[in-house]
This record gives C-alpha cells, structure tokens and sequence, in this order.
C-alpha cells in the first residue's frame, strides 16, 4: 500500500489521473445530493398541493350538496304553493297557511342569502389562493433561472480551478527539474 502511494506521488500521470478521477468523483456526488433534495422539495409540494386540493374539493362537494338541498327544499315550497291554489280552503285556513309559507319564504330568502355569502367567500377564497399559485409560479421560474445561473457559475469556477491545478502543477514540475 506504502509503495502504492509512493509510486503515485513520483508519477506526476497518475497524480493528475487521481485528481481527475477524485473531481470527478466530488462533482457526481454534488449533482446527486442536489437532485435529491430538489426531488424532496418538489415530492413535499407536491402532496401540500395535492392534500389542499383534496380539502378544497371536499368544501365544494359539500357545499354543493347544502345547495342541493335547498333547492329541494325550494322546490318542495313552490310546490306546495302550486297545491295551495289547487286546493283552496275556507279564508281562515287559507291565511294561515299563507302566514306559515310566507315565514318559510323568509327563512329560505334568509339561508340563501347565507349560501350568497358563502359562495362570495368561497369565490374570494378561490381568487386569493389563485392569486397565490401565480405568485408561486414566478417565484418557482425565478428560484430557478437563479438555479441555472449559480449551475453555471460553479462550473465555470470548477473549470477555472482545474485549469489553475494544472498550471501549478506544470509549474511545480518545471521548477522540480
């Protein structure tokens, strides 16, 4: 192992070949460490977004089916009213039930205009958070154009300090002899 070592320190080929091989090594090792943690960040957004949008899809459904249900509820009142006319009963009777759908009128106009007001929410919500996946968008763009440019940066300096190894190992050798 000892003349192994020796061996190479004498040979300035296999010192270069060593160097290379050991840059070589060093660069493979940091586009794998940078990928893998690009791929966990990319893993983690992905099952926030994934998770939030199944949350979001979950508030529609059942906002949707409260609609629903007041739209049944709608087409039971104006069914009844169809029947009112159909059926008319004496005066008394008649005002009662007139007074009874008329107060069951309010509370439909009442709870639809809750469900107006949630469905503006939720309509602003939506905005907002559209709004904000845009704003991520850039963002996302802008991280990685810089991705790009330190990428280059690092090996164009990668370059330069093999390119000055070189030169001073040249030197060393010419100074050696």
């Amino acid at each position: 192992m000892q003349e192994t070592i020796t061996a190479i320190q004498n040979d300035s080929t296999l010192m270069l070949i060593g160097g290379v091989a050991l840059a070589v090594l060093l660069a493979i090792v940091l586009v794998v460490v940078v990928s893998s943690m690009r791929v966990k960040i990319y893993k983690d957004r992905f099952k926030n977004l994934l998770f939030e949008n199944k949350e979001k899809a979950e508030y529609i459904v059942n906002t949707e089916k409260e609609l629903q249900t007041y739209k049944i509820k709608d087409a039971k009142n104006q069914q009844e009213l169809s029947q009112l006319d159909e059926t008319k009963k004496s005066l008394a009777t008649a005002t009662e039930v007139h007074m009874s759908l008329q107060n069951t009128f309010n509370e439909n106009e009442k709870e639809l205009s809750q469900i107006k007001a949630k469905l503006e929410v939720t309509t602003g919500m939506y905005e907002a958070l559209t709004n904000e996946y845009e704003a991520f968008k850039v963002r996302f763009d802008v991280v990685n154009e810089e991705n790009i440019k330190y990428r280059t940066t690092n090996a164009r300096l990668l370059t330069k300090l093999e390119n000055e190894e070189r030169f001073s190992q040249t030197m060393k050798e010419k100074q050696g002899k």
